[in-house]
């Protein structure tokens, strides 16, 4: 099943170049993970120190919390800046397992 996380990271504006690279060179360093499809950082486009790193999985199974990856990369994030993290999945696929398991 393929399914995504969104990890968002808010900082200082003074601290925007650091954690953009801290970011590039994370989602670099999970795309030689076999099941991760994608990692790519995003930035807010008007308001300075808003990020978000994207994580595409292919896997059997949807972990309910997130993966074990991102949840070393929100540990390493931490002194940053606020962090959100979720876990995101297809909706047309969850109402169709839903509808299965009623079956």
């Amino acid at each position: 099943m393929r399914w995504l996380e969104e990890i968002r990271v808010r900082t200082q504006p003074r601290r925007e170049k650091e954690v953009e690279q801290v970011l590039l060179d994370m989602a670099a360093s999970v795309r030689e993970n076999g099941q991760i499809k994608s990692a790519r950082v995003y930035y807010h486009h008007s308001s300075p120190g808003g990020f978000t790193l994207v994580l595409v999985w292919e896997t059997g199974t949807v972990p309910v919390h997130g993966s074990e990856t991102a949840m070393l990369i929100l540990e390493g994030l931490k002194p940053l800046g606020l962090l959100d993290h979720v876990v995101l999945v297809p909706r047309e696929r969850k109402a169709k397992a839903e509808e299965a398991s009623k079956a």
